[in-house]
């Protein structure tokens, strides 16, 4: 995300054809920047933010280590595996880690000489790409849904099949149906079983409901937080927001992060005067790009709020644990149709009061794409300025960086003239 991550990867480069230099000095370099992020967080940005930019390090740290690691899609269950002692960590934030290093082709590359299609996303090949290379250690398990990506299937069982560990789909049926729940509790108690199967220990329910009180107070936090945005917004630089999207996903039932939201409206700060506040739709390049440089803390132009920070939101009950985290991922906004989706969105837009709409549809992942005509028309019909960006969110070197800035600009005056 930064020159130091792109310099470190052009140092690691060196040894890539070396692989146990390789994860030696990738060890290395990452436990130095987990450390940092631990215990010298930036000064001056609220303590959430610190939390969130350590955590979504840190999860990707200890798949590095091998620490007791799960890898798992945006959408799995992974209040689970921190129930029980294990490390969940996102395989797309594996892929994003590589390409905040610019690292990311080796992987790409590796993959696609294994004959993995070059039309399946890039999150997807440079996580197998990792897989197959063995650059990472082997997790304990690889376990994801069937929610939003089509991909999640070959992709995820691939990985397993690779480290020969063992594999979890959990089919959750789309539309967001009340009945669709009990199908997908039976399978989160077959999970429970290969959960004490892997750690050789009786699954504490107990723990399962702690980790939901922990969920349900973060949620109610933000819930607060965003009430109180109508002139104010939480500082978060666009790289931030992806952090954020990591975190919220794998970590919700993580007590530092329930921790750090608490008083998150007092690090409110105030919109300035004038300044433009954009809606971010689906994610956005994971590398050093013009993007980052336009959507900055305190400038003119701000994303005030993503997507993909705000969706697994569900008032989840730690007296019902097994229950609750069916129907959290049941009724998912991303579990069901493209209306669910345009009227999350919109319910977004109208919360934070934004001035304009960005979509960064990702080349690979057609479920977010193919619902961008539809979302641009409801949003047409608020009033609100909508763009949509195209390119590839891991692959620094798919596009021109320029001409990103120069569409952005030119919408961004689009909306100064519409307000």
């Amino acid at each position: 995300m930064s020159r130091k991550s792109v310099k470190f990867g052009s140092f690691l480069r060196n040894y890539i054809d070396d692989t146990e230099k390789f994860k030696k000095w990738l060890q290395l370099g990452m436990e130095f920047e987990n450390l940092r992020r631990r215990h010298f967080p930036d000064r001056g940005r609220p303590r959430f933010v610190n939390t969130v930019n350590h955590l979504a390090l840190e999860e990707v740290y200890f798949a590095i280590k091998g620490i007791s690691t799960v890898w798992v899609n945006l959408m799995a269950p992974s209040e689970l595996l921190l129930s029980a002692g294990l490390n969940p960590v996102s395989a797309e934030g594996i892929s994003g880690a590589l390409s905040s290093m610019h690292l990311e082709d080796t992987a790409i590359a590796y993959s696609s000489q294994a004959g993995i299609s070059d039309s399946l996303c890039t999150f997807h090949r440079a996580s197998v790409g990792v897989s197959m290379r063995k650059l990472l250690p082997p997790p304990k398990l690889v376990m994801t849904t069937s929610i939003l990506c089509d991909g999640n299937l070959p992709t995820f069982k691939r990985i397993a099949k690779e480290y020969d560990v063992p594999f979890i789909l959990i089919d959750v049926p789309r539309g967001r149906k009340s009945e669709a729940v009990g199908y997908v509790l039976s399978q989160l108690k077959e999970v429970v079983g290969t959960i004490e199967e892997i750690t050789g220990a009786p699954f504490k329910m107990d723990e399962l409901s702690l980790r939901l009180s922990y969920e349900r107070e973060l949620m109610e936090n933000l819930e607060e937080s965003k009430a109180r945005t109508e002139d104010s917004y939480l500082p978060q630089h666009l790289y931030e927001h992806m952090n954020s999207l990591y975190v919220l996903h794998t970590l919700a039932g993580d007590g530092r992060i329930a921790a750090a939201s608490r008083g998150i409206h007092e690090r409110l700060e105030a919109i300035p005067e004038n300044a433009r506040k954009i809606l971010w739709l689906h994610i956005p390049p994971y590398y050093d790009n013009e993007l980052f440089n336009l959507f900055v803390p305190g400038s003119k132009n701000l994303v005030v709020a993503s997507e993909l920070m705000w969706d697994w939101m569900y008032p989840v009950d730690p007296q019902r644990p097994l229950e609750s985290l069916a129907e959290k991922l049941v009724y998912n906004p991303l579990c069901g149709s493209v209306v669910d989706r345009g009227n999350f969105c919109l319910d977004l837009a109208r919360s934070f009061r934004v001035d304009g709409v960005i979509h960064f549809s990702h080349w690979g992942c057609r479920q977010s794409a193919g619902g961008v005509s539809y979302l641009k028309s409801i949003f047409e019909e608020e009033r609100i300025s909508f763009l949509e960006l195209t390119g590839d969110c891991v692959d620094h070197s798919s596009q021109g960086a320029g001409q990103l800035r120069t569409r952005t600009e030119a919408f961004l005056e689009i909306v100064e003239k519409r307000r």
